[in-house]
């Protein structure tokens, strides 16, 4: 079977991602992975710099002067908002094409949905083009437009395979019309290196992409707060995420309001923090407790890593932690920050809670999180997806399929 997998090159949270589940896939499958990409539209500094995760993907520059898929459609003046969206969709029509182009020998072409280059709108091009291979996607995160507009989800009817992260998510997309039976809930993975014996110290904290979205970054200060009137001598708090490398003001400004400015470690964009073997996994690893009091967004990634690291988490049953730990868990509802502070205080002062949770959290991991059960799930799906498609191609449909597909 040729694989071949179409998403970020650099070395993001998504390129690490993309890297980690290539090398699963050729470890288990046994055969090289091709990787496809492109520029992608998203600014970032990483991008911008053409900093490459791995130097062998099939990579082509997309450039126009009118801004190509990062192009904002959002204009007051009709006839300019039109010409905005027929640009938008020209462009991401043409990087469809070069993406299909390269991956032209593929038995399964896996599409890693995330934004500008790899945002929805290139993927159901992709979807709408007629191709001998396999189509799969996983989705992980939506474009502002497709909760705006769900019934724009039904294209993923076309695909012969979604894969989520999420079981939300899977129940999310099921609601706007994508067929239940399509999409798949694989867990994020992670790297499995055993830990090293360092002693321990500090809380934990994942700001994902968008620090103060969704988070439940201002309950978790509020409970600070409160940990720190109880005993003064409370670990520190150390912060970090994929934001990126300076603190953004508003985050600074509720940590003043809280009262725990100067007790709060900014560790924002880590250095090599898209690698679950790189600075995120040694700052676990050196951490008492993981706090996770997510009310949206995907807190998978984290959830992960701690757990490898045999980290005990706290967090609510939201954003993909239960999907990745199963009941291993310490749960709270999210909005209580008495209640937050009140599991904090019991991780920190009872070892032999920590090493316990933290045991049987690394049992877990290395049962199902590692890349190489990822990749197997994968290559299941896979399968599943080559044999969807044959019937499809077979009963003629190349583009929609019928019912019986």
């Amino acid at each position: 079977m040729k694989i071949t997998l179409i998403g970020c090159p650099f070395r993001t949270t998504y390129g690490g991602y993309i890297s980690s589940l290539r090398l699963g896939l050729e470890r288990t499958a046994g055969s090289p992975v091709q990787w496809v990409a492109s520029n992608c539209g998203c600014d970032d500094p990483i991008e911008l710099a053409r900093q490459f995760q791995v130097p062998d993907c099939d990579y082509f520059e997309m450039r126009s002067k009118f801004g190509g898929c990062n192009i904002v459609r959002y204009s007051p003046n009709p006839v300019k908002r039109g010409l905005k969206f027929g640009i938008r969709y020209a462009s991401n029509y043409c990087r469809a094409a070069r993406y299909a182009g390269l991956a032209a020998e593929a038995d399964v072409i896996h599409f890693q949905q995330t934004l500008n280059a790899y945002g929805a709108d290139v993927a159901f091009h992709l979807l709408r083009r007629r191709l001998g291979a396999a189509r799969v996607v996983t989705l992980h995160e939506l474009d502002p437009e497709q909760t705006d507009f769900p019934v724009r989800n039904q294209a993923y009817n076309l695909a012969d395979a979604v894969i989520v992260h999420d079981s939300l998510m899977k129940e999310k997309l099921v609601s706007m019309g994508v067929a239940a039976n399509l999409v798949n809930v694989v867990c994020c993975g992670t790297d499995l290196a055993e830990c090293e014996n360092v002693a321990r110290d500090g809380i934990v904290f994942y700001g994902g992409h968008h620090l103060n979205k969704n988070k439940g970054l201002g309950v978790l200060l509020q409970a600070y707060r409160c940990l720190k009137d109880r005993a003064p001598a409370t670990p520190r708090l150390r912060i970090h995420g994929h934001y990126g490398v300076a603190t953004p003001p508003d985050a600074i400004e509720m940590a003043k309001q809280a009262g725990v400015a100067d007790d709060v470690e900014w560790l924002n964009e880590l250095p090599d923090g898209s690698s679950s073997t790189g600075e995120m996994a040694r700052l676990y690893r050196r951490s008492q407790v993981c706090v996770l009091p997510f009310t949206g967004s995907f807190a998978g990634l984290a959830a992960g890593v701690a757990a490898a690291n045999r980290l005990p988490i706290i967090a609510t049953r939201l954003a993909g932690v239960p999907d990745h730990i199963g009941d291993l868990g310490i749960w709270i509802d999210g909005n209580d920050p008495v209640e937050l502070a009140n599991r904090i205080e019991q991780v920190l002062s009872d070892k032999a809670m920590r090493q316990d949770y933290g045991t049987r959290l690394r049992a877990h991991a290395e049962q199902h999180l590692g890349w190489d059960a990822v990749a197997r799930e994968t290559l299941i799906i896979y399968q599943s997806a080559a044999e969807r498609a044959a019937r499809r191609l077979r009963c003629g449909t190349e583009k929609v399929p019928c019912s019986s597909c």
